[in-house]
């Protein structure tokens, strides 16, 4: 039967593979009052969350940042190396799109994909003159520098979590194809970066065996809430269990914790929270805690669904608050395992 060998919690983060000397470009934006911000569980203008964190004196230099991106790359090295000597069979990842390849006319809350290979490749200059400010920038840490790298699926099992997940009462989106929005609207023609920056970072552009599942954690009207989302890892670590053929299989969260505005506090109690395995305190904070970014602690949520059941324990590799103004904003840096 299947076994769930190992589990890795990973920020994807754009930050990370935005030079420290860049940053300043996105911290324009969220200093951008007509932007509102995620914080506490409300939604308010950049110069409010500055007001209540101004005891804090959260402003980094160039030295400091740099500083947390070394720290940060070291501590995704030693995950990709675990990764390496542990070698699963397959590797079922939990992410989310962010508008990358499910546009403003198909947004499912839960799908599996079930491609017998996914196909990760550059953005034309077409999809980069439509992305936000500073972003492509990044593309270096989830895109192929030149040309498509093919990965492998595996739609046996990511068909038979399907029937899973039907039968425990998931709806949820299904294609036997990697699905590509229109590539003259879409921001990509590869994979959403919550999956390519697993295939590079992680996987180091390895063919590796992977079923990639999204949750639409960020956009509404269709948000599956926390416990819906703690509940359909915990099926899905089920249906992996049940599954007949002998396989090692890696469990990944890709994404999180909190940004846009970074707080360390509310990270550090979900890091606690997934060693002790206690995740209906999660569930205790409101939904406005998990929305824009930190809408992928989802994520998480459902990996460490996945890791019930299992003899697996959860550690903390390494945690990064990576500030890009005095506000607090940009994003954090958290890497866990189970093993």
């Amino acid at each position: 039967m299947a076994s769930i060998v190992l589990g890795i919690g990973c920020a994807h983060t754009p930050q990370l593979h935005t030079a420290a000397n860049q940053w300043q470009i996105r911290a324009a934006r969220d200093a951008a009052d007509g932007v509102p911000l995620w914080f506490k569980g409300e939604r308010m203008p950049y110069a409010e969350v500055l007001a209540r964190r101004a005891h804090l004196n959260l402003q980094i230099d160039r030295g400091e940042r740099e500083l947390r991106l070394q720290a940060s790359f070291a501590a995704l090295a030693r995950l990709g190396d675990l990764f390496a000597a542990t070698d699963p069979d397959v590797t079922i990842i939990f992410g989310n799109d962010q508008a990358e390849i499910f546009l403003d006319d198909l947004k499912p809350a839960f799908t599996i994909m079930g491609s017998a290979e996914f196909r990760n490749v550059p953005r034309t200059a077409a999809q980069k003159s439509r992305l936000p400010p500073g972003i492509a920038l990044s593309d270096s840490g989830h895109l192929p520098d030149n040309d498509a790298v093919i990965f492998p699926g595996h739609p046996e099992l990511a068909q038979h979590l399907a029937k899973c997940a039907v039968n425990n009462e998931f709806d949820i989106a299904w294609s036997n194809r990697q699905y590509r929005a229109d590539p003259e609207r879409a921001q990509t023609s590869g994979m959403p970066h919550a999956y390519g920056f697993i295939y590079k970072q992680l996987f180091r552009n390895r063919p590796v065996r992977n079923i990639p599942i999204d949750s639409n954690t960020v956009f509404s009207p269709n948000q599956p809430t926390t416990a819906r989302c703690l509940a359909f890892g915990r099926m899905i670590g089920e249906a992996i269990r049940a599954w007949e053929e002998d396989l090692r299989v890696c469990v990944v969260a890709s994404g999180g914790l909190s940004h846009f505005v970074v707080d360390e506090d509310f990270d550090q109690d979900i890091m606690q929270a997934m060693k002790n395995n206690d995740f209906e305190h999660l569930l205790t904070y409101d939904e406005g805690y998990y929305q824009a970014g930190s809408s992928e602690i989802k994520s998480w949520l459902a990996a460490g669904g996945a890791m019930q059941g299992t003899c697996l324990k959860g550690q903390v590799v390494d945690y990064q608050a990576l500030y890009r103004t005095p506000a607090g904003t940009g994003s954090s840096a958290a890497f866990m395992v189970w093993q």
